[in-house]
């Protein structure tokens, strides 16, 4: 996974030689190469560029995550695996709180317990038809407890990445290569110790182990020697992470939060439908209440459906600036669940919060000039 993420540094590197070539011949039409929020970061003199080491700490929490994740992908079907990775909407709102202290209001918290709920009917669904050997690949409960307890480290990805980097304007592809490069590095560095942790067992996490260790890389080149077809799915993983990245920094600059809240929708329906059509797991309609769960949570939470009861629609983002008739915005104010660390939301707000200095800046210094004006007088 780190290395796919790594490898978008080959389109930042692509994109940055253009920008230089171009730069050489013509600096006026070089700037059209920028996207306008570049543009305008530079006319406002915003941060762009962080030191490197700050971006470690994201990726440790992501490394953290992902291997947890990872791990637990080994013992539960794919599609209960998608569907707990809501569990982050449920986290990420009381970190925020506590850390960031953003608000929230009654209708996120509506949206925090339907996905409560989605969450419960899944995992409660997936032990209920526990049928695997569970010395085989570990039981599907610890594989559930893994994913939830990975939730919290991504949870804590995103947090740090808005208390650190949330007064950078971060170009999308430096931001998912630095990770990728942090995270690689440290796989790297961990994985001659785990050729020396001993394990045995056939049941939970030993049941993960290689002949007695954790982890045995020799003997993965070997399986790779004798099958060819590993190694083509390997690189195959690694660009299919990579096209993710990419595709998610067009996305999220392109897309409306609707749009993008409908295609992290589809892709657990389709990872669900496919699994259950390959065979790879049985389709259980209980399953389907934790899915609808799930959604309506997801987008209450998102303002994307907004109950008009209850004064629950009194307090959205656009509620809000309506009566405030857009003079002020409530920078603590969270209304969107958390996105991955190419989400350009955050370079978005990074950019009105420098134009709404500007204009109380000019407010301000009006407000004096008349008040000079009106004393002299």
């Amino acid at each position: 996974m780190f290395a796919g993420e790594l490898s978008v540094f080959l389109a930042y590197g692509v994109k940055k030689w253009m920008i230089a070539r171009e730069a050489a011949k013509n600096p006026e039409k070089a700037k059209l190469l920028l996207s306008p929020g570049t543009n305008a970061a530079n006319e406002k003199q915003l941060k762009m560029n962080p030191n490197p080491i700050i971006l470690a700490v994201p990726a440790m929490c992501d490394v953290a995550g992902s291997t947890l994740m990872f791990i637990a992908l080994t013992m539960v079907p794919a599609s209960v695996y998608q569907m707990m990775r809501g569990f982050i909407n449920v986290v990420t709102p009381f970190l925020s709180i506590i850390f960031l202290k953003r608000k929230q209001y009654c209708h996120h918290w509506i949206g925090v317990f339907f996905i409560v709920l989605g969450v419960a009917e899944v995992g409660w669904v997936a032990l209920k038809y526990d049928s695997t050997d569970s010395s085989a690949n570990g039981s599907i409960a610890l594989g559930l407890i893994l994913i939830i307890v990975a939730q919290f480290f991504t949870g804590a990805l995103f947090i740090t990445e808005e208390f650190f980097l949330g007064g950078y304007y971060l170009d999308p592809m430096k931001v998912v290569g630095s990770e990728g490069m942090w995270g690689l590095g440290v796989y790297l560095a961990i994985l001659p110790i785990m050729q020396v942790v001993q394990c045995s067992g056939d049941t939970g996490l030993d049941a993960l182990c290689s002949f007695g260790y954790l982890e045995n890389s020799s003997y993965a080149f070997a399986q790779m020697g004798e099958n060819s077809a590993i190694i083509w799915q390997s690189l195959g993983m690694m660009a299919s992470i990579a096209c993710f990245n990419v595709c998610g920094v067009t996305t999220s600059k392109l897309a409306s939060a609707a749009q993008r809240a409908t295609i992290d929708t589809s892709r657990t329906l389709v990872i669900w439908i496919m699994s259950c059509l390959l065979g790879l797991e049985d389709f259980h309609w209980e399953a389907i209440f934790g899915f609808i769960f799930l959604v309506f949570g997801t987008l209450t939470y998102n303002e994307l459906i907004v109950l008009p009861f209850w004064g629950l629609d009194q307090n959205t983002k656009e509620k809000l600036e309506q009566r405030n008739a857009g003079a002020k915005r409530d920078a603590n104010y969270m209304n969107t669940s958390p996105g991955a660390g190419y989400d350009s939301n955050r370079n978005k707000r990074l950019l009105q919060q420098a134009d709404d200095k500007h204009y109380n800046q000019v407010d301000n210094d009006e407000d004096t000039d008349f008040n000079m004006n009106h004393s002299s007088q």
